[in-house]
């Protein structure tokens, strides 16, 4: 009966354990090169806890941008995004390096993109 019991609630807890993984895809903490790369311009960020580095980038306008981002917090998410010249929200969790490809757009000026997670963390990028 004894046995049964812990059968029982070892299979219970597997069950609860699968579940509550939500089907979510593990962390990849240092992202491969995308497909597609070649040739484009490779903008180098790093996030800390107080400042994203580069605090200022250029990028030609239209231009194909390869994104390497490195979150050296150990402690938060930090996210990159920029509502004006269309960057949609790239994620990255503590310790990891990201690489995204982005189509700049064809406007030229100087625009603030950053994080959302921690408002005061701001850079600019002067498309010229």
């Amino acid at each position: 009966m004894r046995t049964v019991l812990v059968l029982v609630v070892l299979g219970m807890l597997a069950l609860a354990l699968v579940a509550c993984g939500g089907g979510q895809q593990p962390v990849v903490m240092d992202e491969p090169v995308p497909a597609g790369a070649e040739g484009a311009q490779i903008v180098e960020l790093t996030f800390t806890s107080t400042e994203i580095m580069p605090d200022k980038v250029n990028i030609k306008p239209g231009a194909k941008v390869l994104f390497v981002i490195k979150n050296t917090d150990k402690q938060d998410d930090h996210n990159l995004v920029g509502q004006d010249v269309g960057l949609k929200e790239i994620i990255v969790k503590p310790g990891q390096t990201v690489r995204r490809l982005w189509s700049a757009p064809s406007k030229t000026g100087e625009f603030a993109i950053g994080c959302t997670i921690h408002p005061e963390i701001r850079m600019k990028v002067n498309f010229q």
